[in-house]
């Protein structure tokens, strides 16, 4: 029973494959992504793979499959504390009442369920900057053996719109090796599920 620590990477995942693979070991080469803004509301997603031309939107919406992955396998996450930290710049500056959300979700057969959210201060800079988001309480939940844990970032611009912020985000270049100091995530403890053993009927 142990917690996970998640490093996010640019490589698509094979099962929703507009999100990104996150691994759970360090010495990966960094890399980037952008997320180039449209229209002039007040949320943006910071994407895994980036985007050429993304609407921004009034309030964070559901989950649309642009972040990130990871398949932690039949098991369950205890009830406890998640933190996370993750590396950002952007085109132009925000005020300093910017905030970024991180969301957390079950991936099942299609749909997303909630395990909670934290959010952080952010007022980005036009130069490469690390935030460490603090540890915050969730529920526990289980996950089926082909289930997702998927993770999604949205920056919010409270003073303007994003429109021109076009936010950067670093990541890995592979799935098998993060980038310890760019996006990372940490959960609450992880037990697995154990299998139960078919025994056969002993014979006299």
């Amino acid at each position: 029973m142990a917690s996970l620590t998640l490093y996010g990477s640019d490589v698509a995942d094979a099962t929703l494959t507009s999100a990104c693979d996150m691994s759970i070991a360090t010495g990966g080469v960094e890399t980037s992504k952008q997320t180039v803004v449209t229209g002039t509301n007040i949320y943006i997603e910071i994407t895994s793979q980036g985007s050429g031309g993304l609407a921004s939107v009034s309030s964070i919406p559901a989950p649309t499959g642009k972040g990130w992955t990871y398949q932690p396998g039949a098991g369950t996450f205890a009830a406890g504390n998640w933190s996370a930290s993750i590396t950002l710049k952007l085109g132009a500056a925000v005020g300093s009442n910017s905030d970024t959300t991180l969301g957390f979700y079950r991936y099942s057969g299609g749909v997303y369920t909630l395990i909670g959210t934290i959010n952080k201060a952010t007022a980005v800079p036009t130069t490469k900057t690390t935030y460490a988001f603090s540890s915050t309480s969730m529920s526990t939940i289980t996950f089926g053996a082909s289930d997702l844990l998927y993770i999604h970032a949205f920056l919010h611009d409270n003073q303007t719109s994003v429109h021109g912020d076009d936010p950067i985000v670093y990541l890995s270049t592979t799935t098998a090796n993060g980038v310890a100091n760019d996006m990372a995530i940490t959960t609450s403890n992880f037990t697995p599920l154990t299998p139960v053993l078919a025994t056969s009927p002993t014979t006299l």
